[in-house]
């Protein structure tokens, strides 16, 4: 089915739901943009800022006629509703998500009924403002959209999913769920425990030293800005990918651990090498000094 003639219905309308709401719509990618969400208001506000062109409380009547279904709602909420949204939409029909952990998410779509065709997925962008306020239709433009196959994805499900990355200015790579997992507790969920960290110490240090905040500028503001993302959400991420993100904390302290050491012996030579190396290695991923 191509994605034109399709009905998407997205569940959970807050950043990444909205805004993938508001990318379809805008475009004009599907025959109907419909959103699943908990309260009447949050429906009639959802359709008048064009994040949807219907909305409701009624998973029956707004997941039936739904070609694809998009979950967008925090990890483990995706994991229960994908064994128990199938039980509304019609076979044949499409699951996918846009949850930020993947193994459990896509260990539950396996489960499923083969007439029920799924799919993983994590488009890997977001603010760390959070809600339907936030959300824009350009928040997945240029930006990576991760797929993680299941047993129930065949060609027509990946097709769609596809055509609606695309529609909406992503580009698609594929992952293993698992390796998915490791790879975003470094490069997504570490930041996160990092930035609170420095802010912790921050505050640690204010004790003492309560001017602190008056000299905290743009480098402390950049560096601990994802500390400001939404706390249920994070810390649904921190024990859905728990192993892997103690993991990346380890290799953090351990780093952290060699610094210091080099630091207490005045042993500037291994100093400059290894932060010359960690330089140029970030110089060359984002071509900024």
């Amino acid at each position: 089915m191509p994605l034109s003639t399709a009905i998407v219905t997205i569940v959970g309308m807050g950043l990444m739901g909205g805004s993938l709401g508001k990318a379809l719509v805008k475009v004009g990618a599907c025959k109907e943009v419909r959103a699943l969400v908990r309260r009447e208001k949050a429906a009639e506000e959802i359709v008048a800022i064009g994040a949807a062109h219907s909305a409701g409380t009624d998973p029956e009547r707004i997941l039936e006629p739904a070609d694809l279904v998009v979950l967008a709602t925090p990890v483990r909420t995706i994991e229960h509703q994908v064994s128990e949204i199938h039980r509304f939409v019609k076979p044949d029909s499409v699951i996918t998500d846009m949850g930020s952990v993947k193994t459990g998410v896509v260990k539950a779509m396996d489960s499923l009924p083969m007439s029920i065709r799924a799919i993983g997925g994590h488009p890997m962008c977001g603010k760390e403002t959070s809600g339907l306020a936030a959300a824009e239709p350009e928040l997945f433009r240029n930006k990576v959209w991760v797929l993680t196959p299941s047993k129930n994805t065949d060609a027509g499900a990946m097709l769609l999913v596809q055509a609606m990355i695309k529609a909406v200015g992503a580009r698609q790579i594929f992952m293993d769920a698992e390796a998915h997992d490791i790879v975003v507790s470094c490069v997504s969920h570490l930041p996160y425990v990092l930035a609170a960290t420095l802010i912790g110490v921050a505050e640690d240090t204010a004790g003492e030293r309560p001017e602190i905040w008056k000299l905290a500028a743009g480098g402390f503001r950049d560096t601990s800005r994802v500390a400001s993302s939404d706390l249920t959400m994070m810390i649904d991420i921190l024990a859905a990918n728990r192993n892997n993100i103690v993991n990346m904390l380890g290799l953090a302290s351990s780093r952290i651990g060699r610094i210091a050491q080099l630091m207490i012996d005045s042993n500037e030579d291994d100093l400059r090498d290894m932060l010359g190396q960690i330089r140029d290695r970030r110089i060359g991923m984002f071509q900024t000094g």
